[in-house]
């Protein structure tokens, strides 16, 4: 029996050694299987390590400057490889590159830079670096071996070296914004006002210089998180800058470097400043300016005061600038800088105001407007209907009968509007006639003073602000009411002699007036008008060819006029009001 059982194991083992022989080794194949688990499980990785990539903050959009400098700093070469390299192992240490390295890129720095944030040319990269010592002293980040180099660097001086540098080098704007965001981004400075200063530097750039194409979006993220943050102790500052920004995408910058009044402002938190403007009839109003306020802002703002509010109408008021010893004046640019208009004459010690008034009469006069509107507009109109520019007098004669009882009752009116409570003298009549009627041989003062005691007792019911109002309601129907008046000379006659001319402009066309009787001699209807042309001779001498008529029949007019420019302006304005009046007729 034992022979049988040790016969019958060896028969197994000879069996088991057989099928062993003839199958494929299992050793083999279990490999196989490892590596493919091993190539899923890298797989895997690849596929965390790369969602953990997207979820970092330079990718999630609450960190605009980090993921513009993992694209736009410059780095360094051993970085730049890492960058480059693909392998699993430079992944690993890419992601503890983009953590530490990195984000201390763009965190507040309390010493030099080495090398430019940006990747600039060599030659550049003096001034940057001269750029970033300005913004720390200015934030009073120089460290104490650093102080005695830069004794001379007062706030002034650094706001100025910034702002020649980014004037002369474009190419420095981006470089100065980086810069700023990273001195206002976890700022950790012993000084007290670093990050605040920093910002209202940020606020000074940001009015006067824009930004490339390519850093925009991600400063103006950067500017709209910080305005919205109502934790940061900086965030009305941060709003001046976003404020800014825009405005300066829209208007295009200031032009003139900011008054050492306006830098010190700026610096001790006063971002606006008090600037009086002037109204028709001497009053003024303080309006608030900032270092990014324009022109029209401050219309806008008049234009509220007075109950102007739609944009249409808004558009008929200007702002001047009144230069002691200028005869001539345009209105203000509505994309013009006012403190670069103010800067720039104190400079030059010229005596100026600035004064908000009408310049085109499309719109009708209001009736539901407070007084204030109709104060600024009867200011306006008196000092032109007194001095005899509103009155037609045919032939040189008298005027008609409805004008002289117009006239009367204006006197009247004019007397009641000065808060006088007594009926006019005759010696009062030179100040409420306008001068024309004064110098007619008829009618004479005796008749005038009896019309215009016969208009008192109607006037002396009202107040002196429906006076003012009455007034305007009866002028506006004079044909002149409302116009812009203008010195200009043509050529006429068979001797080609220039002659002298009032230009009317108001919302009926183009009037070429007699200069003594304001008779038409020439009228142009606005949809008669193809086009104006400003023309200079040899001499110096201004010319405005104006072409009327139609396609087929064309004709132009020469007109030497020294306001030239105001002409064409308010040509062009009459006529696109006109335009978009059809426009809106049409539609509806």
């Amino acid at each position: 029996m034992r022979e049988s059982r040790d016969s019958r194991d060896s028969r197994d083992e000879s069996e088991i050694m057989e099928r062993r022989q003839a199958s494929p080794i299992p050793r083999e194949r279990d490999r196989d299987r490892e590596r493919e688990r091993e190539r899923d499980r890298d797989r895997e990785r690849d596929m965390r390590e790369e969602r953990r990539d997207q979820s970092t903050p330079q990718h999630d959009g609450r960190h605009p400057l980090l993921q513009f400098a993992v694209d736009h700093f410059r780095q360094s070469p051993e970085l730049e490889i890492l960058k480059a390299d693909s392998s699993l192992k430079s992944k690993a240490k890419r992601n503890e590159w983009t953590w530490k390295a990195q984000t201390d890129v763009v965190k507040w720095q309390a010493t030099p830079l080495r090398a430019p944030l940006l990747r600039l040319p060599p030659a550049l990269a003096p001034p940057a670096l001269e750029c970033f010592t300005c913004i720390r002293a200015y934030c009073g980040d120089l460290t104490p071996p650093e102080r005695p180099l830069h004794q001379d660097l007062t706030e002034v001086k650094c706001v100025y070296t910034v702002l020649m540098h980014c004037h002369s080098v474009p190419e420095l704007r981006d470089e100065v914004y980086c810069q700023l965001m990273k001195q206002t981004t976890s700022n950790r400075s012993p000084a007290p006002d670093s990050c605040q200063r920093a910002w209202r530097l940020m606020s000074i750039l940001a009015a006067y210089f824009t930004c490339s194409d390519t850093l925009r979006p991600f400063l103006v993220e950067y500017l709209s998180a910080a305005a919205a943050d109502r934790r940061r102790p900086c965030q009305g500052t941060a709003a001046v800058c976003l404020a800014n920004l825009r405005k300066t995408l829209r208007c295009g910058g200031r032009k003139n470097v900011p008054s050492v009044e306006e830098v010190t402002a700026v610096s001790a938190g006063r971002s606006a400043r008090r600037q009086l403007y002037r109204l028709p009839g001497g009053a003024e109003r303080v309006v608030n300016t900032r270092c990014a306020t324009v022109v029209q802002d401050i219309v806008n703002e008049l234009c509220e005061l007075i109950g102007v509010t739609s944009e249409p109408e808004r558009a008929e008021f200007s702002l001047y600038c009144i230069v002691a010893g200028d005869a001539l004046t345009m209105p203000l640019a509505g994309d013009e800088y006012v403190l670069d208009v103010t800067t720039e004459l104190q400079r030059a010690h010229h005596p100026f105001y600035l004064i908000f008034c009408r310049s085109v009469w499309h719109h009708p006069l209001r009736t539901d407007a407070p007084p204030l509107y109709t104060e600024v507009l009867f200011n306006q109109v008196a000092p032109d209907y007194l001095e005899g520019l509103l009155l037609v007098l045919p032939n040189g004669g008298a005027p008609p009968a409805p004008v002289i009882r117009d006239a009367a009752l204006v006197a009247a009116l004019l007397h009641r509007a000065a808060a006088l409570p007594d009926a006019p003298h005759a010696r009062d009549l030179k100040f409420l006639l306008p001068k024309p009627l004064l110098a007619l041989r008829e009618p004479r003062a005796h008749a005038w003073h009896n019309w215009v005691a016969a208009e008192w007792p109607h006037a002396r019911a009202l107040s002196p602000a429906a006076a003012k109002a009455k007034v305007l309601q009866v002028l506006s129907r004079w044909a002149l009411f409302g116009s812009s008046f203008f010195a200009v000379r043509r050529v006429a006659g068979p001797a080609g002699e220039w002659r002298e001319h009032v230009l009317a402009l108001n919302r009926r066309g183009v009037h070429l007036l007699h200069p003594h009787t304001h008779e038409t001699d020439t009228h142009w209807p606005y949809a008669e008008l193809i086009s104006t042309r400003k023309v200079r001779s040899e001499d110096g001498t201004l010319f405005l060819d104006v072409k009327c008529g139609s396609l087929l029949q064309q004709r132009v007019t020469r007109l030497q006029a020294e306001q030239a420019h105001e002409v064409a302006r308010l040509v062009r304005q009459y006529v696109a009001l006109q335009r978009d009046q059809r426009h809106d007729s049409t539609g509806q």
